[in-house]
């Protein structure tokens, strides 16, 4: 499943020991002053990706990499330089997420590079205080954004072509909290839910939410994000626009109209 994303970091880590990369590095160091400090590229990516070192010059020499990608200036080296040097942070965010791209891990590789390079491309360092944390949490938001616009997309198809809803009912013996995304794409020969056999990830989340909808509202977005896609109360809430305090409420009166329904199995 990691093979794409592995492949990605060796072909990085091979752009950046060439002769040409270390020519390019040569004249970035002659522009700019954080890089100066480092013999050749990967000197430079193994201070970044150690968890010592001073956080400023990191973030000095982060911000050097952003710029030189914003001026075309030896565009690919930096490009190269920054994913190296954000690559524990990048790595943290695809396990995190790659269970929602079980079925297509591809994809999600190739999110996080589209996103991520938007998010270089963009940067305004005059509102941000910290460059790689910043470069690393916009891309997994956004990342999880467009996959949620998918399965919103996906539902509201299938309610124009007015097929029947897929969930009944949670399949036989497992509990909302308990169901791992994973489990949805495995065969199945019989379910309370209605779910068809090989049903999707994107499709039966989307499917979900639909279905939750006429139980909890609005809360659908917030039950499926914490009970299924595993983020926390207080992500989920930030991303909706809540205060943890209000997510936590709203998600346990949430949680307990379902529990009416029955629906939990208690």
């Amino acid at each position: 499943m990691r093979a794409n994303w592995e492949a990605l970091h060796q072909s990085l880590a091979v752009s950046i020991r060439t002769l040409q990369a270390d020519q390019a590095f040569t004249r970035a160091k002659t522009r700019h002053d954080p890089l100066r400090a480092f013999p050749e590229p990967g000197a430079l990516v193994s201070f970044l990706t150690t968890k010592q070192g001073d956080l400023d010059a990191k973030d000095r020499i982060l911000a050097a990499l952003v710029t030189m990608v914003q001026r075309r200036e030896d565009r690919a080296l930096a490009s190269a330089l920054l994913w190296l040097g954000l690559w524990p942070g990048l790595d943290a965010a695809y396990r995190r997420r790659i269970k929602h791209f079980a079925s297509r891990p591809e994809e999600l590789v190739s999110e996080i590079a589209d996103v991520f390079a938007g998010h270089v491309e963009r940067l305004n360092f005059e509102t941000v205080s910290r460059v790689a944390a910043t470069l690393v949490r916009s891309t997994e938001r956004d990342v999880m954004e467009r996959r949620r616009k998918v399965w919103a997309e996906s539902a509201r198809i299938r309610e124009d072509k007015a097929e029947p809803r897929v969930f009944d009912d949670f399949v036989q013996g497992t509990e909302i909290g308990n169901m791992p995304v994973d489990h949805w794409t495995a065969p199945q020969t019989e379910s309370r839910l209605g779910l068809s056999p090989g049903l999707g990830v994107d499709q039966a989340v989307a499917a979900l939410r639909a279905w939750l909808e006429p139980i909890v509202g609005e809360d659908a977005e917030l039950l499926v994000a914490v009970l299924v896609l595993e983020e926390t109360q207080r992500e989920a809430g930030e991303r909706l626009g809540l205060s943890h305090d209000a997510a936590r409420k709203r998600f346990q009166r949430a949680l307990e109209r379902v529990r009416q329904q029955g629906l939990t199995g208690g």
